[in-house]
């Protein structure tokens, strides 16, 4: 799986292999089975929709601090570092919605690359943007800092809400499975 924080491919190699067999099939048979390959990311999109239509995270407040013992690679030492803690709360005034979740949900996408130099599928969300950024990269973390509604003198701690990875990791084998079955019914039929 890639390690971007808004796109995940099952396994790359194996399905690369599988993908690559489309090559030899005439143009009359790729184009149904990418059309069947596109549908196989539906239930993985529609679980990852469902933990963004769940309860929102709880609210966060800093609690205090602790020390981090980091090495430095570069210099050989280790040294200290603060690392803040948190403890979660109650949200002071919920039900106030910038419409994130909305957008991340809108962006959700499902994609089949069988070319001659890429195979591949992927999953990924272009989600909501605000200045060429994409905001479902915060939100997949379980905590970001934010300004409290665009006020930049006032800054909130916020707990994310890990969506993205878990049902891709759960709908692998599923995945692999699919694209395998539905690649080998259209050898057998060319």
């Amino acid at each position: 799986m890639t390690e971007q924080a808004t796109g995940a491919a099952p396994d790359p190699e194996s399905l690369r292999r599988l993908l690559e067999r489309m090559r030899e099939f005439p143009p009359a048979v790729r184009t149904p089975v990418r059309r069947e390959l596109r549908a196989l990311g539906a239930p993985v999109i529609s679980a990852q929709r469902a933990l963004l239509d769940g309860p929102l995270p709880r609210g966060l407040s800093k609690t205090g601090f602790r020390h981090k013992l980091v090495h430095a690679r570069r210099k050989g030492k280790f040294y200290a570092v603060k690392v803040n803690t948190y403890r979660e709360t109650d949200v002071k005034r919920p039900g106030q919605s910038t419409k994130l979740r909305a957008g991340i949900k809108d962006g959700l996408k499902f994609r089949v690359v069988a070319g001659k130099t890429r195979q591949g599928v992927e999953f990924k969300t272009t989600g909501p943007k605000d200045g060429g950024y994409n905001k479902a990269k915060f939100w997949q973390k379980r905590r970001f800092r934010h300004p409290a509604f665009g006020n930049r003198s006032r800054y909130v701690d916020q707990a994310g809400q890990p969506f993205f990875r878990a049902p891709v990791m759960e709908g692998r084998k599923q995945l692999l499975s699919s694209v395998e079955e539905i690649i080998a019914t259209a050898a057998d039929k060319t």
